[in-house]
């Protein structure tokens, strides 16, 4: 699914989003990154990947399968207590999902970036 041009659309509506967590740098048509924006908060740089999925991604273990090479990518940026990696996820309806990746799993976070706890 990693396939294709990138979701030119998609990367400046995330990075809209995302400014309501810091200074979004679009870094999507710069050649030598595999990200496409990068958010600067108070305490972290996060590396955002933006893709496209058609249906709705409801649990980490899907992103981990559709995404592999995104992830794989993504995971090559070194994770420290000031950076982290997440892979902002857009549907045809509109719903964006988002999904902090660590370096042994793949975590659905809200839009600020904070755990998103599931109950059951």
């Amino acid at each position: 699914m990693t396939r294709g041009p990138k979701p030119k659309k998609a990367i400046v509506k995330a990075g809209r989003i995302a400014t309501g967590r810091g200074f979004v740098l679009n870094i999507s048509l710069t050649p030598g990154f595999f990200t496409d924006l990068l958010l600067f908060t108070g305490m972290q740089i996060v590396f955002i990947r933006v893709m496209r999925i058609r249906i709705h991604a409801c649990d980490p273990k899907d992103i981990e399968r559709m995404f592999k090479e995104a992830i794989h990518g993504l995971r090559n940026v070194p994770m420290s207590p000031v950076v982290c990696r997440e892979i902002h996820v857009l549907a045809p309806w509109g719903a964006w999902q988002y999904f902090r990746i660590d370096d042994d799993r793949v975590i659905e976070v809200r839009r600020d970036g904070s755990p998103l706890t599931r109950s059951g």
